[in-house]
């Protein structure tokens, strides 16, 4: 396969946050993204998922980028199996399926990037996050699997895990105090700017990465130190 100046993107979870920037970072580039909205591909719903592919599967992907989350803050003591089930679909059922009809085809064209936006808490424990974490650390385990299994086939698998990003979502859901109160907690002392979580991402999915693969790269400010 000849080199490739610009790919196709498909990328999950890009209505906002740091998908959005993702997606623009990459159209910005000439990179052609598709970001299915809810409506057209629903990752708690198999259906929606199947139905997707079947319309939509054909379509050219060089680049999948995996950056839907779901999160549903309970202790293990109150944990609704509801709650935890849909959690592993969001998070990780999803990316498999997905992966699962992207990565063969990526394979028989011998080229292909997998870039998984993982979590910093998928190898620590917080309160209340349990169904969360477990998710994240599954969809590690997935992505490294891919990394072995194609590995002979020009498919390179990797995760992005971010501490905490200053996106509009963090903002909605925390005040200045205690967005100050994160910031203490990270070694630079600050949330990352969601165009520094971009960064990586789209350095591991590029053409030039050829032998990073089956990795979890920390884009945290340090936090994983701790």
């Amino acid at each position: 396969m000849g080199p490739i100046e610009k790919f196709d993107v498909l990328i999950t979870g890009a209505a906002r946050g740091i998908g959005k920037q993702i997606a623009d970072d990459l159209t910005a580039k000439g990179h052609r993204a598709q970001t299915p909205s809810r409506l057209i591909l629903d990752l708690s719903d198999i259906d929606s998922i199947k139905n997707f592919l079947l319309v939509n599967g054909d379509d050219p992907v060089d680049v999948l980028i995996l950056n839907a989350g779901q999160n549903y803050p309970q202790s293990l003591e109150e944990m609704e199996i509801r709650n935890w089930d849909e959690t592993q679909m969001v998070n990780a059922t999803s990316s498999l399926l997905l992966i699962q009809h992207y990565a063969p085809k990526m394979a028989a064209r011998g080229y292909g990037r997998i870039v998984a936006i993982s979590s910093a808490y998928a190898s620590r424990a917080r309160f209340g996050r349990s169904a969360y974490s477990a998710s994240k650390a599954t969809l590690e385990a997935i992505v490294r699997s891919v990394a072995i299994e194609f590995a002979d086939k020009g498919v390179i698998a990797n995760c992005v895990s971010p501490g905490f990003a200053l996106t509009d979502l963090t903002r909605q859901n925390n005040n200045e105090s205690q967005i100050s109160d994160l910031a203490s907690k990270i070694p630079l002392k600050r949330l990352a700017d969601p165009s520094e979580i971009s960064y990586w991402v789209q350095a591991l999915a590029s053409i030039e990465n050829t032998y990073v693969t089956g990795q979890t790269i920390n884009v945290d400010g340090g936090m994983s130190c701790i």
